[in-house]
C-alpha cells in the first residue's frame, strides 16, 4: 500500500478503537477487535466498496465487540485517568469533567442502541451526516431525523437525572 492508503488505515484503526473504548470495551479487547475486524476487511477488501470501507470495518468491530459481550455476559468500563497526570487544567477542573463525563455515560446507557452509535459517531468522533447514512445504511433524512430524536432523549434524560442544573 503507499503511505495515504497506510495513514488511511491506521486513521480508521485508532476511529474504531477509540469508538470501541467509548462504548465499553477494555482496552487489551479494542485492539484485538480491531485487529480482527482489519484481517476480517483485507480478507473480503474485493467486494467492500471504498467509499463504505471504513463503515464496514465499524460494523464489522462492532458485531465482533457485541458477540464478546454476548459470550462473557459483562462488560467492562474503564475510567482514563491519564489525562489527570498529563495535564495543564486545574485538578479540579479535570475532576468537573470527568464527572460529567460520568454522567453523559450514564444518559447514554439509557438510550436505545441506535440512538446511543448516532450520538456518539456524530459527537465523539465528528462523522458527518453522509457518513453516518452509509454506515447505519440508513437515509440521510432518517439519520438527522433520528440524530433530532436522540438528542431530545438525551436531554430529557439528562434533566431528569438532575444533572442539567
Amino acid at each position: 500500500m503507499d503511505e495515504i492508503a497506510d495513514e488511511q488505515l491506521i486513521q480508521v484503526m485508532n476511529d474504531v478503537y477509540f469508538y470501541l473504548v467509548k462504548i465499553g470495551a477494555n482496552a487489551e479487547q479494542a485492539k484485538d477487535i480491531v485487529q480482527d475486524a482489519i484481517y476480517k476487511s483485507m480478507m473480503n477488501l474485493l467486494a467492500i466498496e471504498p467509499e463504505k470501507y471504513k463503515a464496514w470495518v465499524f460494523k464489522a468491530a462492532i458485531h465482533l465487540f457485541y458477540d464478546q459481550c454476548r459470550r462473557s455476559q459483562k462488560f467492562d468500563y474503564i475510567e482514563l485517568d491519564d489525562a489527570l497526570k498529563s495535564s495543564t487544567m486545574l485538578i479540579e477542573e479535570q475532576l468537573l469533567q470527568q464527572e460529567q463525563a460520568a454522567q453523559i455515560k450514564v444518559v447514554l446507557e439509557q438510550l436505545p442502541d441506535l440512538h446511543k452509535q448516532l450520538l456518539l459517531c456524530k459527537y465523539e468522533l465528528g462523522w458527518s451526516y453522509q457518513q453516518l447514512a452509509a454506515y447505519f445504511d440508513l437515509h440521510i433524512n432518517t439519520v438527522k431525523t433520528y440524530l433530532a430524536r436522540a438528542r431530545t432523549k438525551f436531554k430529557q434524560l439528562y434533566e431528569q437525572g438532575g444533572y442539567g442544573r
